[in-house]
């Protein structure tokens, strides 16, 4: 029977209904003259779709393996290169730091995490190689003065000594221990710079006042060998920060120009202002006409008890740390050192600061 023409929507009515055993999908629409229906049976589609259904159905296990293998499959060649790079990295050592991650040369994201992962490596195996020398120098230069100190304790203890040679052996004792002292002190200096917990000051200094101060306790090293020691020029400049470092720094300077000196030679000290840029900045500068500097050496002056073979062929005091230290006073104030030099003619250290 037909619906109700007035119950009908505007552009008809879909429905399914059952005719003869069979699903008939059927639209009903109002015209002018009534209402008429189209009919289409659509069996075969039910049909269709129960078979898919239990299709899907059985070959949805079988499609869930399949896919689990295949997942775990390109999960494992995914994760082959990170479990190369992490079995390598778990090798690496203190014994075999030279060792590094392998490269495949695709320039993906695990190449670059493995080219940065060697560069990391690389860093840490060069501060491991200071570390090592600088522990096997300092126990070197250590053992020498602790050597004489107790030799020197052994051999007069074996036997009654004059007043004399008691008062050769504690003075022998006593120079050793300063030695050992000032070495430690070096020591502790440096080890507090690496940490970064030295607090320096950050007061204004007057360089020209603190090189004059400088020059003053030079002197008395300079008169012993036979140098003279002169201001060649200082401005009037301020700068910020620690006193005692700085006048240290130019202490070694001034101590380091004065040794490789030739006796009856002169040590300069300058002291000016230029601009870099935007910034004015400090300028010290110590000259010296001794024996200078080979170029195999000049980049090595600032490591840690580096000393040239010439140095020790001519056995200048010391153990190599003062120009280690003044380096580090010079870049905890926002400064730098520039050395230049040549064999035979002299050198010119330069330290430049930033000014107020």
């Amino acid at each position: 029977m037909p619906p109700d023409r007035s119950r009908l929507p505007k552009r008809g009515r879909f429905e399914t209904l059952v005719q003869r055993g069979k699903p008939v999908r059927i639209l009903s629409a109002a015209i002018p003259l009534g209402v008429v229906q189209i009919g289409i049976p659509v069996d075969e589609f039910a049909e269709m779709l129960s078979g898919f259904t239990w299709t899907a159905l059985l070959a949805s296990p079988l499609l869930l393996i399949l896919a689990s293998a295949g997942g775990y499959w390109m999960s494992r060649r995914a994760l082959a290169p990170v479990e190369r790079i992490a079995r390598t990295a778990a090798d690496i050592e203190a014994q075999n730091l030279s060792k590094r991650l392998p490269i495949r040369g695709s320039g993906d994201e695990l190449d670059q995490l493995s080219a940065t992962l060697n560069a990391m490596f690389a860093r840490l195996e060069d501060s491991f190689r200071r570390i090592t020398q600088f522990t096997a120098d300092a126990s070197h230069e250590l053992r020498t003065p602790v050597a004489i100190i107790r030799t020197t304790a052994e051999v007069i203890r074996r036997k009654p000594r004059s007043e004399k040679e008691y008062a050769e052996a504690l003075d022998r004792i006593l120079a050793e221990s300063e030695r050992t002292t000032e070495l430690v002190e070096d020591l502790m200096h440096l080890a507090r710079a690496d940490a970064d917990v030295e607090d320096l000051g950050t007061e204004r200094v007057g360089l020209a006042e603190l090189a004059q101060a400088a020059c003053a306790d030079a002197r008395v090293l300079a008169a012993a060998a036979g140098i003279t020691l002169t201001n060649g020029g200082l401005s009037q400049c301020t700068v910020s920060g620690d006193d005692r470092a700085l006048r240290r720094l130019l202490l070694v300077l001034l101590d380091n120009a004065i040794k490789y000196s030739k006796p009856g030679g002169e040590v300069q000290l300058y002291l000016g202002l230029c601009q870099r840029g935007d910034w004015r900045t400090a300028v010290l500068e110590v000259r010296d006409h001794g024996i200078g500097i080979g170029p195999e050496d000049l980049p090595r002056i600032f490591e840690r008890f580096y000393r040239a073979a010439k140095d020790r062929s001519r056995k200048v005091d010391g153990v190599g740390l003062g120009l280690a230290i003044a380096d580090s006073i010079a870049r905890r104030h926002g400064g730098e050192i520039q050395v230049e030099s040549s064999l035979g003619v002299g050198s010119t250290v330069r330290v430049m600061l930033p000014a107020l």
